[in-house]
């Protein structure tokens, strides 16, 4: 490696290693819940699934690790490297503003979907789950687009 390519090297920002955790805390979780729901829904009908309390702890386990995740990035950030820049500028923004706006139309098509379940009285199960699955969506794609826009060159 060249030393002019070792300077073009730009340090990770608090928002973006918390993005980096939110992709990949968000679908390991899901995955987590789908593995202790799916074999319950091959077991019974779909409306005897206990489904609340695990989808409950995977909104949980993320938010904890979320939380745990960027304090220690940040003790790591500042042991390691003294260039990590904890304050959010313009940038940051705007690639935060730039992927919440894909996660929200992911989670307003969906929620569209929701509403049909709904009208169609489809069970609590289909309903609870399907907003379950759009949010993670939502929350991942949106994540992905965000990281892009961080490595990607970002021109707002």
């Amino acid at each position: 490696m060249t030393p002019e390519a070792d300077s073009d090297r730009v340090p990770m920002t608090f928002e973006e290693r918390n993005t980096w955790l939110a992709a990949i805390l968000v679908p390991v979780s899901t995955l987590g819940y789908l593995a202790v729901v799916i074999p319950r829904l091959l077991r019974q009908p779909a409306r005897e699934v206990a489904w609340a309390g695990p989808m409950l702890w995977s909104i949980g386990a993320v938010i904890v690790a979320t939380i745990i995740g960027s304090i220690i990035s940040a003790i790591m950030s500042a042991i390691v490297s003294r260039e990590a820049r904890m304050e959010t500028d313009v940038r940051d923004r705007d690639i935060n503003r730039h992927g919440d706006r894909i996660a929200q139309a992911i989670t307003g098509f969906g929620a569209v979907a929701v509403l049909v379940l709904a009208m169609l009285r489809a069970d609590q199960f289909w309903i609870g789950n399907a907003l379950f699955l759009i949010g993670a969506v939502g929350t991942t794609w949106g994540a992905v687009v965000k990281i892009r826009a961080y490595r990607g060159g970002f021109h707002g």
